[in-house]
């Protein structure tokens, strides 16, 4: 992190008002420049952001297998990326297809990238919407000039996951104009959840003992029949039925799952602007524009598709050795796997006028169009009702082309109880291509203009009263196109409804900066600021923000600052206009051993379902049903930091800060948490709890209801058809210390230059609604709310680098460290609930001899530390959201300058 030495007067992050920005700012901003970005290593923006302190929670990126598509976001405060603004340049990107509000950082280009500011502040009342958290303002090379060339390539220690990136900039200058442009590719390569030791088998603990395990879902299949209440198994080297172990039986999903998500992404940017003509006495005329244009490709593998319907094997299948119709939870291990591929071109444009009145005034009228395609291509997915028909020998039979599928196989109907029997015929009658596409267009029209009045000031301050007031016309539209045949029921848990939706809105705002004093004694600089926003929502209404800045320095060398401001986020298209949509949700369910359990509702209420005592379950998932609601209003926020800034005199090039922040959202977009909705359902007097009412049973999500608990959970034992729609029902609560410090100094024949960030969270409190208790994640590792992903909450967060430059070369060693956390709601049973602190080390080391040429390369996580096993896990059996699950990394750069 880095903060500007020279004074330059140019729009800070968070204001329009015309400032000098430096470590005296008056609302808390953190700045990493263009060489914080490449001593860190990192080839894509997302991994340098998600690094930063005042990053929490869950955060979507290369490691989220299981349902990201291809998307890299950031979460300032854990609060969610759709409540964290990020700009380029000062103006919006586009949503990220149906998820308003959303920017998927791999679309930026990181070697065109100036600085990136983080106003760590609400800023509602200057940019609207979605700036509950803060701010996240990517600038970019504009003033740019000559050429540039740059090649990284780095592989993990186990020779995988390699990363490439190749970039050309240039850029030129004239008296009257300037124009930036940059091309840039990069390519990450895949690791399979296989090839480390921490993930390769899905744990689960039995008494003391933590094993391999897996899906209940599996090949051969499970199945249960009406005279046995256990789930069967046809034991593969004897032949003989028996009951599943999920210890020997489970399917070893992990083996052919992700760890790290392969993509390949091209973007091109360009900036120019040139000056027109001078209106004498009146004002300047000048015009730019800006255009990016991104294309992703990006994909995931999930292990193969499962019967998750629970067909029924009829007792004539050839293959049913018990005489019963059989219900089967098979694993479709023969496909190899679900892919996920994503082709998303992205389009931006801004073009503009801008100039200064004669008076000193400054103006910009300006349009942003950005449009957003994904083409999606998902394969290896079911069709029920053909596997419904493949496995019924008459009903096949009856079929032409289940006949013929059957007949190429030599077979006359599927036989699920024995492993490889799902050969190419039979897939390509019950499996199905899914092809959506998702689209998003943003328009905005806008204008500013930003002065002073006359020169006024008061008597004893050398700053005039300044003023910045504009106007902003936004129109946001998405739609989803869904595959035909989802259009027609026929791909399982894949939602088969069109949907799209759109909102105008017209959005005036104001801002003043009044300096009191100034050189007075106790009074070195006092100064307010104030600022509105009036935003018309033709979905939502109208709405008004406030906010208020105190800016005080009582001596040249210490600075006091004081933010309160309201904040609002308007619901997205997506929390509007979303069909119901099926969802596994990954939960902890109470009944697993309840017997063992001292809850004695708990222990009723799982008997009532008919579970034994040892329950166990071979999935973790249950099917639940999301979807929006047009209903919504905004949520609505109050913010406010107070903090100090301590630059001495007695040392050169020091400076220190500290903001205490305080965020409270109220009315906020929220959907029950399936955890939540279980745990107070079972543990409330006969079911009793206003939570079981959202939990409708297997029926309502198209799967076989457990008869001892039909209205609760589906035939394999998992809680089936929660309710997840959209609502403004939650609360979040969040607060904490932001501590920074900066330091350069000479060092022998060298440079020192220390940067340091760190963030304490006191609390991080979340209600889903006036029916549930309050949670508090400060220090705890759970469930995301605005995510649904177990993700940490560590308290204390730091991020600091050691830099030194002599001569020809430099070298920057950078300590991260994720504070230690306890499970939220642990089992008693549970062995892994606490993480320790997890502290990593990167190296850089650039060698700039020569002139034109500079070569650089280091070591990302340099112990190669290891992520944590928990019990209470998402995926790889450990937090793949908060811990580096690559392991050490290599990499090199040479960089040309013409």
């Amino acid at each position: 992190m880095s903060f500007a030495q020279e004074v330059e007067e140019v729009v800070v992050t968070g204001t329009r008002i015309q400032r000098a920005t430096d470590a005296t700012s008056a609302t808390p901003i953190s700045v990493f420049d263009a060489a914080a970005l490449e001593a860190s290593g990192q080839t894509t923006l997302e991994d340098f952001l998600q690094e930063v302190p005042s990053m929490t929670g869950g955060q979507l990126g290369s490691s989220v297998n299981n349902g990201n598509p291809g998307l890299a976001t950031v979460s300032l405060r854990g609060l969610g990326s759709s409540r964290t603004l990020v700009l380029l340049n000062g103006r919006r990107l586009s949503s990220s297809g149906p998820s308003t509000g959303v920017v998927d950082l791999n679309t930026i280009p990181t070697t065109a990238i100036e600085r990136v500011e983080i106003l760590r502040d609400g800023a509602s009342t200057i940019y609207g919407s979605d700036a509950i958290a803060g701010v996240i303002n990517i600038i970019t090379k504009k003033n740019f000039e000559g050429a540039e060339i740059n090649f990284d390539a780095g592989t993990s220690q186990e020779n995988d996951g390699q990363e490439y990136l190749a970039a050309w900039t240039f850029g030129a200058t004239s008296d009257e104009g300037h124009v930036m442009m940059n091309v840039q590719y990069t390519r990450r390569h895949d690791i399979f959840q296989g090839d480390r030791k921490f993930s390769d088998c899905p744990l689960f603990e039995s008494g003391d003992q933590v094993l391999c395990g897996g899906s209940g879902t599996t090949t051969p299949a499970r199945f249960f029949i009406p005279s046995s209440d256990d789930g069967l198994i046809v034991d593969p080297n004897t032949g003989e039925v028996r009951v599943f172990d999920p210890a020997r039986d489970g399917f070893n999903f992990a083996e052919v799952s992700y760890l790290i998500t392969p993509q390949e992404v091209v973007t091109f940017y360009g900036y120019g602007e040139q000056e027109l003509w001078d209106w004498k006495d009146f004002t300047t005329f000048g015009t730019f524009g800006e255009i990016l244009y991104a294309n992703r490709q990006s994909d995931q593998l999930l292990a193969a598709e499962g019967t998750f319907f629970l067909p029924t094997a009829p007792a004539t299948n050839p293959g049913n050795p018990t005489g019963e119709d059989a219900i089967i939870a098979r694993r479709l291990a023969e496909t190899g796997g679900r892919s996920f591929n994503q082709d998303l071109n992205m389009w931006r444009g801004v073009v503009g006028i801008d100039g200064e009145f004669c008076n000193e005034w400054t103006w910009d009228i300006s349009y942003n169009y950005s449009r957003w395609v994904d083409s999606q291509i998902d394969r290896g997915r079911a069709n029920p009702d053909r596997f419904t028909t493949l496995l019924d020998p008459a009903a096949c039979a009856a079929d032409p082309e289940c006949a013929a599928a059957v007949d190429a196989a030599g077979v006359t109907a599927w036989n699920p109880f024995v492993s490889g029997t799902f050969t190419d015929p039979l897939q390509d009658y019950a499996l199905v291509v899914n092809s959506p596409v998702e689209k998003a267009t943003l328009n905005s029209l806008q204008a500013n203009i930003a002065g002073d009045f006359g020169g006024f000031s008061m008597p004893n301050t050398s700053e005039p009263f300044a003023w910045a007031a504009g106007y902003e016309r936004r129109r946001e539209r998405t739609e989803t196109t869904v595959d035909g045949a989802a259009g027609l029921g026929l791909i399982y848990f894949v939602s088969g409804v069109d949907w799209g939706g759109g909102y105008d809105v017209d959005e005036v705002y104001g801002e003043v900066r009044l300096p009191i004093m100034e050189g007075c004694d106790w009074a070195d600089l006092l100064a307010v600021e104030a600022s509105f926003r009036y935003s018309d929502y033709d979905t939502i209404g109208d709405d008004t923000t406030f906010a208020v800045v105190i800016d005080w320095a009582p001596f040249e060398q210490l600075r006091l600052r004081g933010t309160w401001g309201e904040g609002f986020r308007a619901p997205g298209l997506d929390d509007l206009f979303l069909p119901p949509t099926q969802s596994a949700e990954t939960y902890t369910d109470p009944c697993v051993n309840w017997g063992g359990s001292t809850d004695a509702n708990l222990r009723a209420n799982c008997a009532a379902d008919g579970l034994p005592p040892d329950f166990e379950l071979g999935s973790s998932q249950a099917t639940g049903l999301f979807g929006g609601n047009e209903d919504l209003k905004a949520e609505e926020s109050e913010n406010w930091t107070v903090g100090i800034v301590w630059t001495p005199t007695f040392v050169e090039d020091l400076s220190f800060t500290l903001d205490y922040f305080d965020i409270t959202i109220d009315d906020a977009i929220g959907t029950f948490n399936t955890n939540t909705i279980v745990s107070n359902c079972y543990t409330s007097p006969n079911f009793s709890s206003p939570s079981c009412d959202l939990i409708t049973g297997g029926a309502a999500v198209g799967v076989p209801p457990l008869p001892t608990a039909p209205t609760r959970r589906a035939q394999d034992g998992t809680i089936a058809g929660q309710l997840l729609n959209a609502q403004n029902i939650s609360t979040f609560e969040t607060s904490g210390v932001d501590l920074g410090a900066d330091y350069t100094m000479d060092l022998g024949p060298g440079v020192f230059t220390f940067s340091g960030s760190a963030t304490w969270l006191d609390e991080w409190k979340y209600q889903a609604s006036e029916f549930e208790p309050t949670v508090d994640l400060a220090g705890k590792f759970g469930v995301d709310p605005v995510t649904t992903r177990i993700a940490a909450f560590p308290e204390w967060k730091i991020y600091a680098s050691f830099d030194y430059e002599y001569d020809c070369w430099a070298s920057t060693v950078v300590v991260r460290m994720e504070g230690d956390v306890d499970d939220i709601d642990p089992r008693d049973t549970d062995l892994a609930t606490h993480v320790d602190n997890t502290w990593y080390m990167d190296f850089n080391f650039r060698y700039f001899r020569w002139e034109d040429i500079t070569l650089s390369g280091g070591i990302r996580n340099l112990w190669n530390q290891q992520p944590p096993y928990v019990t209470n896990y998402d995926d790889m059996n450990t937090l793949p959201l908060s811990y580096d699950t690559v392991g050490r990394f290599y990499y090199g750069r040479v960089t040309f300058k013409f």
